[in-house]
């Protein structure tokens, strides 16, 4: 190295110092910024590095994760292969052991049957028996369920003929003369009699309880204890000699609807097809009426309005099926019901297609009640629907009220009970009912004023109004009454069927508007 000259530098000297200076410092910061790209680069090389490696790594934990799966699902399928195995060996275990069950099963179920048969042989020998045994008690069954209804028959006939007695023995000339009370008072107890006496004949119509059956006989008994009184006393002859007797003043005669037999109208012209449905209905108690073409039963239909009708097939002059196209057609005849008489050819040419029931020629007997009994319920219903839905009975006579009560049981019927007249004035304006079944003599308030009553409120002029009264009615009781009644009955003069005729005919259900409770 040069020796620095003494003396203060000069300006060549450190513009040479310091060009060699930065000489040196540009030397070394190429180096420095070649070991920086150095670094750099290596940098660059360990990030590729570790990328590869993660990428690696990654692989390699989803390779182990599979492969730890694969093992698990392996483990599992071992087991399952082992439980599998221990399966098949118990089953295998089962079935032998069964298979041993069945042979003695075997074995067992020959001998049983064996037994069997021999049981079979010895209970088919004792059915027979039994067979034999049960015919007998049907027959006797039979026996005696004739008799109870002969007993019932004449029960009833019995009840008839002693009203007609009471009336031979009130109306003959010359025999005995009745007062107006010893007439109401006969009328009274046999109206009781006949009327109670219905009500239990007619059991499955009405469904009386035992209870009921016991009140009603008891009726039965004091109405005939008192009339059998009643009759010895007029067969002796009145004790008191100053009654006046009654006047020789014939009163009309007192309405009593006409209640037939079911009417049935049959349009056939072949005389057996017509005996033959005439033998099996007859014994059953129906009434027959014949028509001999199409036009002449629908007009019997229109007119007679009967239970059912039998329509032959073949009836002339265009055959029973336009008949029963008219019948359908007519607002007055297509409720009613219809039986085509047919061979079963024609039914199976479609004469069966239609609103009416079917009976091959010839007619089985069997058939035919079965399908009269049904029309029977079909009448009941449509009779049921149409009834009254209230009632009030005015009637001193709780007896009477009690009988009325019975017989409207069956068609649900509200019956309203009045003891009296005044009663029954309160109770027919604020109540409105549908009909009002109302006795004449009663004390105080009679049913004459009653009516009265009843025709000058506006709002209960229109009730239809039934007189049931034990009392003789004259003219003048008539003229009391003319225009104010729908129908004027004697009790104990009419059966329970022409009663609920009346009923069903003079108290149809209305629309009425609904009736204002009275406040208690």
């Amino acid at each position: 190295m040069t020796a620095e000259p003494a003396g203060p530098p000069s300006f060549e000297h450190v513009l040479a110092r310091g060009q060699e200076f930065l000489a040196q410092l540009a030397t070394l910061y190429q180096g420095m910024a070649r070991e920086q790209a150095d670094q750099r680069a290596e940098l660059e090389a360990m990030r590729g590095a570790q990328q590869q490696w993660t990428a690696e790594r990654t692989r390699l934990l989803k390779d182990a994760d599979r492969l730890r799966k694969e093992g698990e699902a392996l483990r599992a399928d071992n087991v399952a292969v082992k439980a599998n195995q221990k399966s098949y060996e118990s089953r295998l275990a089962e079935l032998q052991e069964q298979s041993e069950q069945l042979g003695t099963l075997h074995a067992h179920v020959t001998e049983q049957t064996a037994k069997l048969a021999t049981e079979w042989s010895a209970r088919r020998e004792a059915l027979a028996a039994d067979n034999q045994r049960l015919t007998a008690e049907i027959a006797q069954v039979r026996g005696t369920l004739a008799l109870s209804l002969d007993r019932e028959k004449q029960w009833k006939a019995q009840v008839w003929k002693l009203q007609d007695a009471v009336k031979t023995l009130r109306g003959a000339a010359g025999l005995v003369t009745l007062t107006a009370e010893q007439s109401h008072h006969l009328a009274s107890q046999l109206n009781a009699i006949t009327g109670f006496a219905e009500v239990l004949l007619d059991e499955a119509g009405n469904r009386t309880t035992g209870d009921e059956r016991q009140e009603f006989l008891q009726h039965i008994k004091e109405s005939g204890a008192h009339l059998a009184d009643y009759v010895r006393q007029l067969a002796t002859g009145p004790k008191d000699e100053s009654t006046p007797a009654q006047t020789a003043d014939s009163p009309a005669p007192v309405e009593t609807p006409h209640s037939p037999a079911p009417t049935v109208l049959v349009a056939a012209t072949d005389p057996a097809q017509r005996e033959r449905v005439e033998s099996f209905l007859r014994r059953d108690g129906y009434q027959i009426e014949f028509a001999g073409s199409g036009e002449e039963a629908l007009d019997m239909a229109a007119r007679l309005q009967p239970l059912a009708m039998m329509i032959d097939a073949d009836l002339a002059p265009t055959g029973g099926q336009e008949l029963i196209d008219q019948l359908a057609g007519e607002a007055r005849t297509k409720d009613i019901p219809v039986v085509l008489l047919a061979r079963s050819d024609q039914e199976q040419q479609g004469l069966t297609i239609g609103r009416y029931d079917f009976l091959s020629k010839p007619i089985n007997r069997q058939q035919l009640m079965q399908m009269m009994v049904k029309y029977e319920l079909l009448a009941d219903r449509r009779r049921a629907s149409k009834m009254p839905a209230s009632v009030l009975v005015v009637d001193d006579d709780s007896r009477n009220t009690r009988l009325v009560e019975a017989m409207l049981k069956p068609f649900n019927i509200n019956v309203l009970v009045a003891r009296d007249g005044a009663a029954g004035i309160k109770l027919g304006l604020a109540r409105k009912p549908d009909l009002i079944i109302l006795d004449l003599m009663m004390p105080g308030v009679d049913g004459f004023e009653v009516v009265s009553a009843l025709r000058k409120d506006p709002s209960a002029a229109q009730i239809p109004i039934l007189i049931y009264t034990a009392k003789t009615i004259t003219a003048a009781d008539r003229d009391r009454l003319q225009g104010s009644i729908q129908s004027l009955i004697r009790k104990g003069e009419i059966s329970k069927e022409q009663f609920l005729e009346l009923i069903y005919r003079r108290g149809e259900r209305r629309k009425r508007p609904a009736a204002v409770e009275p406040a208690a």
